[in-house]
């Protein structure tokens, strides 16, 4: 699994130097987030922190494999005697072969390969949890986006029925079937729907750029999103599987036992880190004189048992320190179960209210445009007030503006719901 991670993220960074993308074309989910795992920098935090833990695990195992060096000297100098003289000078170059090997150690080299191992385990969940994070924050800013957009296209179809109306105002009045409070109406009512679509254009252009900075490119890049023609069907389990469920693919949480293993492996380590250690020397070499004729070779194997027996109670400190990060962790891990148990009631209830309030909000949107429709005809057959007219004008905005602030609803507690259960799995187009 590590290995398809690094793999694949080796391929993300390679991409992702070559070349930015281009988004000259409304762009599908699928294509927002294939964008971001590419040029997202957390991605790349993840590829170098999998790294990062690959590389301590090598650092650990090195402690089994023998340790090789040659040392060579050059020395001058001059023996001075005083008595009987006369004074020497000398010049000795040598080198030496230097071995050693730690043989036995109870336990230490052992545990600190496993700790390392663990460590490494959790980074890759610790990365898949990355990958999740920067696709659900895609999404959410995505569906933002596309309600921007529904938003203004709202308003702007309420600009168009406002100016219709201020011309049927201004004609009825023309013939005198109403007064010129009515125009004066309308014009009010246009102005105040034109400041919305200024304030709509904003709120779009503002989570266009948010959406940008998810995908890891500049805020002023222009993106252009694929409506969603339609919205999936969702059939949910119970919340009480759902949490079971839950804390068994969370990937932060598996990254966090995985580290509660690691550290308790360290502390193994520490406490085998007091004990004997036999290990083996050898070492072999050659001086040469260049003013005598005292040339020689020499060699020399030791075999060293190394028992600690004071060392101002570093290790028992060390054995403290490292229990109490277990136990810290072990908390955490217990803190982060709870809030994951609240994260999957919230969006599973987010869900369910979501898709309850869908079915209103169509009946909303269907009722207000036939109610606006039907009082729109009375006043221009004079038999209705423009007091009326607006109300039902402004209740067909507010219902355009709800019907689809519902269905981002949905949208995002589906996502988010897939997130806080661990479902959420790296598209496959990026990762194969």
């Amino acid at each position: 699994m590590l290995n398809k991670l690094l793999l694949s993220l080796s391929l993300l960074f390679t991409s992702t130097l070559m070349a930015a993308p281009v988004c000259d074309h409304p762009l599908s989910l699928t294509e927002l987030v294939d964008i971001a795992l590419e040029n997202n920098p957390e991605t790349r935090q993840a590829w170098w922190s999998a790294q990062r833990a690959a590389a301590a695990v090598g650092i650990a195992q090195s402690a089994y494999y023998p340790k090789v060096s040659l040392n060579t000297h050059a020395s001058h100098g001059r023996d001075l005697k005083f008595i009987n003289g006369p004074d020497t000078n000398y010049t000795l170059v040598g080198s030496d072969l230097v071995l050693s090997m730690l043989l036995y150690d109870f336990g230490e080299r052992c545990n600190a390969v496993n700790a390392a191992q663990l460590a490494l385990l959790s980074a890759d969940w610790q990365a898949n949890w990355a990958f999740q994070r920067v696709m659900v924050r895609v999404l959410e800013n995505a569906y933002a986006t596309l309600y921007a957009q529904e938003a203004l296209q709202a308003i702007l179809t309420t600009r168009d029925e406002v100016e219709t109306l201020l011309r049927t105002a201004q004609e009825l009045n023309r013939v005198g079937l109403t007064p010129v409070s009515d125009v004066y109406t309308s014009q009010a009512t246009l102005s105040q729907t034109m400041m919305e679509v200024a304030q709509h254009k904003a709120m779009l252009d503002i989570q266009r750029a948010k959406l940008a900075i998810s995908l890891g490119l500049d805020a002023e890049t222009p993106l252009q999103l694929l409506p969603i023609q339609e919205l999936p069907v969702v059939h949910k389990q119970k919340t009480a599987e759902l949490i079971a469920f839950a804390k068994t693919q969370r990937a932060d949480l598996m990254a966090s036992q995985a580290r509660l293993a690691s550290l308790q492996a360290r502390e193994q380590q520490v406490a085998a880190s007091y004990r004997p250690k036999l290990s083996l020397g050898a070492r072999g070499g050659a001086d040469y004189a260049f003013h005598k004729k005292e040339h020689g070779g020499n060699y020399q194997i030791a075999l060293r048992l190394e028992i600690p027996l004071f060392d101002g109670f570093e290790n028992c400190y060390q054995q403290r320190l490292a229990r109490a990060d277990s136990y810290l962790t072990a908390e955490e891990i217990l803190q982060l179960e709870l809030n994951i148990s609240l994260e999957v009631l919230t969006h599973s209830r987010s869900l369910d209210a979501a898709q309850e309030m869908l079915g209103y909000a169509d009946s909303n949107l269907s009722e207000s445009m036939q109610a606006y429709q039907g009082v729109l005809e009375k006043y221009k057959a004079g038999k209705e007030r423009m007091a009326e007219v607006s109300i039902a004008q402004r209740q067909l905005a507010h219902a355009r503006l709800r019907h689809s602030d519902v269905k981002t609803r949905l949208l995002v507690a589906m996502a988010n719901l897939a997130f806080s259960t661990g479902t959420f799995v790296p598209c496959t187009e990026i990762l194969p």
